[in-house]
Parts: C-alpha cells; structure tokens; sequence
C-alpha cells in the first residue's frame, strides 16, 4: 500500500477540543478504521481497535516499548509515553525496559506484586484511609483528591519503595500536578522545577540501603545484579523508581476519584454498591474499563509488519488506545454504560502481553479499600460537579485535580496516624 492510499486521520491529541470529545473521535476511528495515519508530530499510526490494541500490546519484539535514542539499529524509540515524547520525563525503566533488564525488574518487584504481598499491606492501607477521612469526617467537607485519594495510595507506595511515609505530600504533589495539568503551564513547569531535588533525594535515600539495607523494593533495587554482572546506574535506578512512584500514586487516585464521581450522578448505582457489597469485586473491574484512566500509550515499529490491513514500516512509531479498545462495540455491549455485575469483562486497563501492569493487584485492593470506606463513613456524599476539575492536555492519563465534596458529618473513629 502506497502512502497515498493509506487511512489518514487528523487529530491533536495534546488538544482540549480533543481531550472533550475524545470518546466520540474514537468511536469515529473505529468504525472508519482500527489502524489508520496521523500526519501531525512527523506522522504516528493511531490504533483504536480492541483486536489490534490486543496484537500490538500481545508482540512486545515487533512493537517496542523501549525508549532509546540514536540506537545502535538505526532506529529511534520513542517508548511508551507520546508522540512526541515530552522533555524532561525519564526513561520509565520498568514499562520501557526490555531483554534480561526488564525480566530482571519484574523478578525482583513480583513478590511485593503478587496477590498474598498485597493482602498483607491491605490492613495498612485500611488504617490510613480510616485516619484520613477521620481528619475530615467531622467537617462535612473536603476536597477527595487532596484530602483521600490522592494520600492514601501515595503513602503506601512510600511504604512499598521505602521512603519516608511523611514525604508522600512532596512526591504526591509533584507526580499529581505532572499528570494533571498541561505541558508548559504554570502547575506542569512548577513540578518540573521540582524533580532535580526530588531525583537527588531520592538518590540519597538510594546510596543510604546499600549500606542499611532493609525488607522493601529500594533496597533490592540497590542490590540487584542484572545479566551482564553489573548494578543498574543513577539513571536506571531513577527511571525504576518514576515508574513505581508515578504508577502508584496518581492512577489508582484517578480511577476512585472518576468512579466516585460517576456514583454521584447515579444514585441508584452507589445503592446497589452500598446494598450489595459483594458487588464490589466486578464493580472493580467495570470501574477500571470505564474509566480507563490509562487512556493511550505508545510503541516503536521494529520490522515491517501488516496490521489491521495496513502496512507499518520498521521505525515507525504509532499510538494504542486502551480507552478505544475498552469502548470498542465489538467486544463490549452498552459500553457507554456502566455495568457493575459486567461479564465477562476483557478489559485492557492494565494492558496485555509482556508489559501488562505489575501493580495491577495492588490498584484493585486500594480501590476496594478506598471505595468502602466513602460508601460505609460517607455513603450521601454530594460532589460540587461546577468546583470540579480535570486533567488537560495529557493524552496518556485522565484523572480528576480537585473534586470538592460534602458530606453528613460524622464521629472519627479515633485511630492513630499508622505512619
């Protein structure tokens, strides 16, 4: 197929026209074609179908997520975060990490992964969301994301990594206004103005576990030997830890804040939630493909390859929408709708094939602990739908900045602060 005869389409991801309308674009791309060619940012194939969402991500060798300049294959890859790539993001090394280097990261950051590790810090986390929704409950008021979301999965990913649990405001604050606001915007430059103290802090706390090391993920990162016999480097090991750090502290806040937010426009849905709360395990999952807070990520062509009936050539670069392939009617009935006793529910939220999400376990247990403790201590919570605000300019990740609610208010339970 000749460039003349591929599918284009012409849209700006970066764009808030796009950003509003982004569910009805990808519907348009689905139905015109899975896979078709943005000409914008020196060309990208965009692909919108849940079949090819599903091919790209299952063939990790012919679709690269590695993030390397001037490769010594002539080829650039431009890793899992955009087209373009944003300035001053770091290798995310665990997603864009490949060979022996990413197998090594994910036998070392599996056993704090799997399911009977995450059991075990669940009572942690339930303490802390006791304690901070104490600290509001008798106000009857509070903003979800500052005051709940966003500190609960943030101190249990310092807990995790082993940092400091009262350094989760800094880490929380920068990783949050990152995600949330626009690239260039007085919020995203003033992050940015942070991450050099934040990389040497945490590259302080890094050189303190080789010679103290203890039971968490910084001191086995500081110890791990990868094939080649050597430790991973400054670099590296900051690129791990932007990976751990920035999954685990802003999209399990998203996806509560995003589900919270569509319970309060469908009471009857935060009834049956509240009535039946064995609900909550398949309610998870249709949070998760609905709200797909994961929206796109992007891949490096590394051969020629045929896809969708459209020819890719090695070296280019293209786009997945886990969003699209969650909303895809071909797989999904009512997609636009949420289900909670949806089944079965194949969703992508997590991505498929070698760099499916390792924290996938620990997001669904603080999920379920956030979402019960709302719904047990604050079941008639109102949101202030016009105080509410979104992320913009940021085609890879949704999520909420600042939800204000109110509230019953009630008695605190009493608890400790567990930190």
């Amino acid at each position: 197929m000749s460039v003349t005869d591929r599918p284009e389409v012409d849209f700006d991801q970066f764009s808030d026209e796009f950003g509003a309308n982004r569910h009805e674009e990808w519907a348009k791309m689905r139905d015109r074609c899975p896979v078709a060619h943005n000409p914008r940012y020196g060309g990208f194939w965009v692909v919108s179908g849940y079949d090819e969402v599903v091919a790209v991500s299952r063939d990790g060798t012919t679709f690269s997520s590695k993030y390397e300049e001037n490769s010594p294959d002539g080829i650039e890859y431009v890793g899992i975060m955009g087209v373009p790539r944003m300035e001053g993001v770091p290798s995310a090394q665990i997603a864009e990490a490949e060979g022996p280097t990413h197998a090594a990261l994910r036998r070392l950051l599996n056993p704090f992964m799997l399911p009977s590790a995450v059991a075990e810090y669940r009572p942690f986390a339930e303490q802390c969301a006791t304690w901070l929704l104490d600290q509001k409950i008798a106000e009857g008021r509070m903003d979800m994301v500052a005051d709940f979301t966003n500190p609960v999965p943030a101190i249990l990913t310092m807990k995790m990594i082993g940092l400091p649990c009262e350094s989760w405001p800094y880490y929380g604050e920068v990783f949050h206004a990152i995600n949330a606001y626009a690239p260039d915007s007085e919020g995203y430059n003033g992050a940015l103005a942070k991450m050099g103290d934040m990389m040497a802090e945490l590259l302080r706390v890094a050189e303190a576990r080789r010679t103290d090391p203890r039971q968490d993920i910084l001191s086995k990162l500081v110890a791990l030997e990868l094939e080649d016999g050597r430790r991973l480097n400054e670099e590296e090991l900051v690129g791990v830890l932007w990976n751990l750090i920035g999954g685990g502290l802003d999209t399990t806040t998203s996806l509560t804040t995003l589900s919270l937010f569509h319970l309060d426009a469908h009471h009857d849905l935060r009834q049956r939630l509240i009535d039946q709360p064995d609900l909550m395990a398949p309610a998870t999952e249709e949070f998760l493909r609905f709200t797909s807070v994961n929206e796109t990520l992007s891949r490096t062509v590394t051969k020629d390859v045929e896809l969708g009936g459209q020819q890719l050539s090695r070296g280019d670069f293209l786009i997945l929408s886990w969003l699209s392939a969650n909303f895809d009617e071909k797989v999904f009935e009512r997609p636009d709708e949420v289900i909670l006793d949806r089944a079965p529910n194949p969703h992508m939220a997590f991505g498929v094939g070698p760099h499916r999400c390792i924290g996938m376990h620990i997001a669904r247990s603080l999920f379920e602990v956030m979402m019960h403790e709302v719904l047990t201590r604050i079941p008639d919570f109102v949101v202030d739908r016009e105080a509410t605000s979104f992320y913009k300019g940021n085609p890879e990740l949704t999520g909420v900045v600042a939800m204000p609610v109110t509230f019953t208010p009630g008695q605190p339970v009493g608890i400790e602060r567990p930190y």
